[in-house]
């Protein structure tokens, strides 16, 4: 038997679903995104399918631009690997009615592993700012970005804030007890912290009865505590509001005490996006004479 193990980039819209896992969520009546891709993979009839491993995990509501997967593929004896652009096609037909979408596949060594051989991850955070009301979103952005009523936030003074995150930091402060407790170890090495208004500033499609802002917050580190980003933004935000210094955050990142988190709430899941996972080149190369041996140009029926 021949199994091949692909790397699959895909995006989706996590509202719908109980995060990227499986069993994601309590909620029994939402399927978790691998649950859903894993079904369509398996319509392809392989012979087997195994080690679908995801490069990090979303929270339900939490979106992806860009997540991958490693999965193995197995076929029978007479008929070859599939082909990633055939595999593209193929899995995407599956997924016409959900909010998942394959955008590319490569061949990649059967050592190779999404979670282990990521060397960066992106997240992007979207705000709408000066929206009155979640009730009152654009439908376009409904359960797409975080929606405060203030037009105007302290940007230079978020900034400032956002600058003291930026290198090999103890982010204990800012960790999930319940879920972070066993991990002892809570240092991370953040490489940047950006927040700018996209040139589209409005994003929306629709004419709506007020005026509102983009604003985007992007962070990029090869691994983060659970739900750390979120808890940064809330963070940023109240920096934004005035009701927390620069100097109250630098405090808060040096007590590395969660409980000066009380006071601040993480902002929602339905803002936060995984823009990119980055891996080195090296790592995803298989020997060219075997790849082209092995692959197919068509879809074996």
């Amino acid at each position: 038997m021949l199994k091949v193990r692909y790397l699959i980039f895909f995006q989706y819209i996590g509202t719908n679903y109980s995060g990227l896992a499986r069993n994601g969520s309590k909620d029994s009546s939402k399927q978790g995104v691998l649950d859903v891709l894993q079904e369509a993979i398996q319509k392809l009839t392989p012979l087997q399918i195994q080690n679908l491993t995801s490069s990090c995990q979303t929270d339900a509501g939490v979106h992806a631009l860009t997540n991958t997967v490693h999965v193995d593929v197995e076929r029978r004896p007479h008929q070859r690997p599939f082909h990633p652009d055939t595999l593209v096609k193929a899995i995407n037909k599956g997924l016409r009615s959900t909010d998942i979408r394959i955008i590319k596949a490569r061949r990649v060594p059967d050592t190779f592993h999404a979670r282990h051989c990521a060397t960066r991850r992106d997240y992007l955070y979207r705000l709408a700012l000066g929206c009155p009301s979640e009730d009152q979103m654009p439908v376009v952005e409904r359960d797409r970005c975080f929606g405060i009523q203030e037009f105007d936030l302290d940007i230079a003074k978020m900034q400032e804030a956002a600058g003291l995150f930026i290198g090999l930091k103890d982010f204990a402060t800012f960790r999930n007890l319940r879920h972070d407790f066993k991990d002892l170890y809570t240092e991370r090495e953040m490489y940047s912290v950006s927040i700018y208004h996209p040139a589209n500033h409005h994003g929306s499609l629709l004419w709506h009865p007020y005026d509102y802002r983009i604003l985007h917050i992007e962070f990029s580190a090869r691994s983060y505590l659970y739900r750390q980003i979120r808890r940064l933004v809330g963070v940023l935000v109240d920096v934004g509001r005035g009701r927390l210094t620069p100097e109250d955050v630098d405090a808060m990142l040096q007590s590395k005490d969660n409980t000066n988190m009380r006071e601040t709430r993480p902002a929602p899941a339905s803002g936060l996006y995984l823009k990119d996972v980055i891996y080195d080149e090296k790592d995803l190369c298989v020997e060219e004479k075997k790849r082209i041996e092995d692959e197919e140009v068509g879809l074996d029926r």
